[in-house]
C-alpha cells in the first residue's frame, strides 16, 4: 500500500520571496486551517520547524502541531544561531552553501532548542532548497536524526546546493556520507520528495532524460516536451496532480511525499500567495488531492518517521 506523507516546512514570512530584517511569523495563522483540513482525511502532517518557530512561536500553536502530526526540524542557516562574523543573515542559503563547521554548530543549536522546548529529540529533518550535502548528513547522524526528506529525484539542486539529485533513487535509501544522492551506509534514511514526469515516460528513457542539462537548447527542448514536477497543489491544477500521483502509484513507489511551506498558507507571507484567492486556490487543490489520494488511490496517511519505521520493517530495498 502507498503511504501519503504531507511534509510541511514551518518557517518565517518572506512576503516577496526575500528574507527581511524584520522577522515575522504571520503565516502561522494558516497552520490551523491546514490542520483542520488534514483532520478531515486522517492525514497527520510532518511539521518541519525552523529555529525561530521553535524558539518564538506561541505555545498553543506548537501544541497544535504536536497534537495533529509529527514535529521535526528544518535547518535554515540564515535564521539559526550561532552566527559567524560577517554572516549575511538576509540571504537564504542552504546548509550545503556554508562551512561544515557552521552546519554542525547550527544543527546542534537547532536540535538543542527543539529538545529544550519539547522534552524530546527530533527524528525528522529537511534541508531547504534540496541542499543536503555530506557535512549536513553527518551532522544529522551525530545529533541522532533517523530520517531526512530533502532529495528531489530527477532535479538538479539549485545553485549553492552542492547537490545533483538527477541520478538519486526514487525510493527511500540510506545515503553515502560524502555523496548523499548515492546509496551508502549512513543510518539516516532519505525519503525523497515525490517527483514525477508530467507525461508518461518509458523506463528506458528516464535515465537519459535525467542527464539532459537544465540549461541551453537541450534544457529548453526537454522543458517543452516533458518536465519533472513536484506534487505542488499551488502550482498545478487538480487534473495534473491526480495524473502525477496515479503514475507514481502505478510504478510502485512506496509513498506520495507532498512538500508544503507554511508561508504559503496565509496571505502575503510568500511570493506565491499574495492574495486571498491564491491561498484559497492552494487549499482547494490540496483538499481535492487529499480526497483523491485517500479515497481513490487508497494511500495511507502517515508521518515521516512512522513511514520510515514501517518501510524498513517490511524489508523494502532501502539501501540495497
Amino acid at each position: 500500500m502507498t503511504a501519503l506523507l504531507l511534509t510541511v516546512t514551518v518557517e518565517t514570512d518572506r512576503p516577496r520571496g526575500q528574507v527581511s530584517a524584520r522577522m515575522s511569523m504571520d503565516n502561522l495563522a494558516g497552520v490551523g486551517r491546514l490542520a483542520r483540513l488534514c483532520e478531515r482525511f486522517g492525514v497527520r502532517p510532518t511539521w518541519l520547524l525552523t529555529w525561530p518557530v521553535i524558539r518564538h512561536a506561541p505555545q498553543d500553536t506548537l501544541d497544535l502541531l504536536g497534537a495533529t502530526g509529527e514535529r521535526g526540524t528544518s535547518l535554515q542557516p540564515w535564521v539559526t544561531p550561532p552566527f559567524r562574523p560577517q554572516e549575511d543573515r538576509l540571504r537564504a542559503v542552504c546548509p550545503a552553501a556554508i562551512p561544515a563547521s557552521a552546519v554542525a554548530g547550527k544543527l546542534a543549536e537547532l536540535t538543542r532548542c527543539y529538545t529544550e522546548r519539547f522534552g524530546a529529540r527530533p527524528l525528522a529533518h529537511r534541508a531547504p532548497s534540496a541542499g543536503l550535502d555530506g557535512a549536513t548528513l553527518q551532522a544529522l547522524e551525530r545529533e541522532g536524526y533517523r530520517v531526512d526528506s530533502s532529495a528531489t529525484p530527477h532535479i538538479e539542486g539549485p545553485v549553492g546546493a552542492a547537490a545533483d539529485w538527477r541520478d538519486a533513487p526514487e525510493v527511500p535509501w540510506f545515503p553515502d556520507r560524502q555523496h548523499p544522492a548515492r546509496r551508502g551506509t549512513s543510518p539516516v534514511l532519505q525519503v525523497p520528495v515525490t517527483i514525477e514526469w508530467d507525461r508518461p515516460v518509458p523506463d528506458w528513457a528516464r535515465a537519459a532524460l535525467d542527464r539532459w542539462p537544465d540549461e541551453g537548447l537541450a534544457g529548453r527542448v526537454r522543458a517543452q516536451w516533458v518536465r519533472p514536477r513536484r506534487l505542488d497543489p499551488l502550482g498545478l491544477e487538480g487534473k495534473a496532480l491526480r495524473a502525477l500521483a496515479t503514475r507514481s502509484v502505478a510504478r510502485g513507489l512506496p509513498c506520495l511525499n507532498v512538500p508544503l511551506r507554511s508561508r504559503e498558507l496565509a496571505v502575503n507571507c510568500s511570493d506565491r500567495c499574495r492574495t486571498a484567492d491564491d491561498v484559497d486556490r492552494l487549499f482547494r487543490h490540496l483538499e481535492a488531492f487529499l480526497r483523491f489520494a485517500v479515497d481513490e488511490l487508497r494511500a495511507r496517511p502517515m508521518t515521516l518517521s512512522d513511514f520510515a519505521g514501517q518501510y524498513l520493517s517490511t524489508g523494502y530495498p532501502a539501501a540495497g
